[in-house]
């Protein structure tokens, strides 16, 4: 029997445990440490101990797949690998420092079983590209049970300081790299823009769920004030036709209806029914583990049987 267990370093850390390319068992560290939306802190600074890894301590595993969503440099990425292994018995091990959104479509392919899809990413923020300077907010990404093809990918340059003289540029450039369409831009898309209004609305970190919650209360008589309605309301409505353009660009590629939406802007559950219902000949499947945590799960399924 073959034992795999995937790890996720990013957000919602987590823990995948596989069988012969089947999960048994999925667990999130913040579950059992009780911090919510937990990312592991740096070990140069804190050699953390992992709660959910005390459940293996009796299991050699075959392979240990890690994934991060790309820190920037591996140098950076090492010590919080390191730190891991240290904690498990295995046999062999990898590290996918630039895979985090095809992870999150794997997952949404594992779950969704789908003899094809094409699925659709959206984030804040994940692997950098062209040369380090940008992040991939979006990507779409073709599936079946033999290959993998990356057909889009759009990188935003808004966290990244030192590029500033892309500001300077025009917003959008459009080019082609490694056989995959890619779009260069200064300005907040998806995740990073529904974040954006959040704050802007007087919300803190990981709230984008109350965001969404009150964004249908626009036009109601209520005490909340009309200006955080707004805002919400527009990150909702700004958000899903950019959804929407991302999936008519995918179908532009191919011919495919079997429509996966994964990443962490897919948390939002309203949006998600809209699309569904803008799109009545598609048949569009949500990544059940859509944020960082799920990515866990689809590393082990890309390493165990596309590599």
């Amino acid at each position: 029997m073959k034992k795999v267990l995937g790890i996720n370093i990013s957000h919602n850390c987590s823990f995948a445990y596989f069988e012969n390319n089947i999960l048994k068992e999925y667990y999130e560290e913040d579950r059992f440490n009780k911090i919510k939306n937990f990312i592991p802190p740096n070990p140069f600074y804190e050699k953390y101990e992992y709660e959910v890894l005390k459940k293996f301590k009796d299991i050699t595993f075959d392979n240990v797949v890690i994934v991060s969503f790309d820190r920037g440099n591996v140098l950076i990425e090492k010590p919080y690998v390191d730190n891991l292994l240290e904690q498990l018995k295995y046999k062999d091990f990898i590290f996918y420092q630039g895979e985090h959104h095809l992870s999150h479509a794997m997952t949404g392919y594992y779950f969704s079983k789908f003899k094809e899809a094409i699925a659709l990413v959206t984030d804040g923020g994940g692997e950098r590209i062209m040369h380090n300077t940008f992040q991939t907010m979006e990507s779409i990404i073709k599936i079946d049970n033999n290959n993998v093809k990356k057909y889009y990918q759009c990188g935003s340059n808004i966290r990244v300081d030192y590029f500033s003289e892309f500001e300077k540029r025009i917003k959008e450039e459009n080019i082609r790299h490694d056989d995959t369409d890619i779009k260069l831009t200064n300005q907040k898309i998806g995740g990073m823009k529904y974040s954006e209004y959040m704050y802007e609305a007087g919300f803190n970190m990981n709230e984008e769920g109350q965001l969404m919650g009150i964004a249908p209360y626009k036009n109601k008589n209520t005490d909340i004030d009309k200006n955080i309605l707004n805002i919400a309301h527009k990150a909702q409505e700004e958000t899903l036709q950019e959804r929407i353009e991302l999936i008519e660009k995918a179908l532009t590629y191919s011919d495919c209806k079997n429509i996966i939406l994964s990443g962490g802007y897919h948390l939002n559950c309203s949006n998600n029914f809209k699309i569904v219902k803008h799109f009545p000949k598609l048949n569009i499947f949500v990544d059940p583990i859509p944020y960082d945590g799920g990515t866990a799960v689809g590393a082990v399924y890309y390493h165990e049987n596309y590599t």
